[in-house]
């Protein structure tokens, strides 16, 4: 647990640091073995930068394995949601699974990709109806590698923008 602030504005720069110290306190035994770390963000965060800091930093990519992005849409008021605040749209846009949630309040026919938002962004991600809150945790992990060659153009320039922003951060 990070106490200091959100992941997405007040840590993003020590995602790596956070990561790295995990790894070392269960290799010291000073917690207990984990085999996987999951990072949630808000509606609010840009995902470029903490999928940055996942895949470029050289110790954190050897010691961990970003296993694919799972990004939930509300069924009803996802797609205004995604109009209107960028960073839902980016979450949306490398998803690799989309959860589509409250698809039991949503009306008839809203288990569907809603059209005109970001889901043709991301053609590739896998559509899960998620209602009342219930769904397989297994479809939550283990997704396969995230490879961000396999996103749009447009997720590509993200990642791509921000490795811009913070030069000497891997490859």
């Amino acid at each position: 647990m990070l106490q200091s602030g959100c992941l997405c504005c007040t840590i993003r720069g020590d995602i790596a640091e956070t990561l790295v110290n995990l790894f070392v306190s269960r290799a010291k035994g000073r917690i207990p073995h984990f085999v996987r770390a999951v990072i949630e963000t808000t509606g609010l965060a840009d995902p470029a930068p903490i999928i940055h800091a996942l895949i470029s930093d050289p110790i954190v990519a050897e010691r961990y394995m970003l296993d694919g992005v799972v990004t939930t849409v509300d069924a009803v008021n996802g797609a205004a949601t995604l109009d209107r605040q960028p960073e839902a749209l980016k979450q949306a846009a490398v998803a690799d699974r989309l959860l589509l949630t409250k698809t039991d309040l949503a009306a008839a026919g809203c288990h569907r990709r809603p059209e005109g938002t970001a889901f043709p962004a991301q053609p590739a991600a896998e559509v899960s109806v998620v209602a009342q809150g219930a769904i397989d945790p297994a479809a939550l992990f283990d997704l396969g590698l995230f490879d961000p060659e396999r996103k749009s153009v447009e997720v590509q320039r993200w990642l791509r923008d921000e490795k811009l922003r913070r030069p000497g951060t891997g490859s």
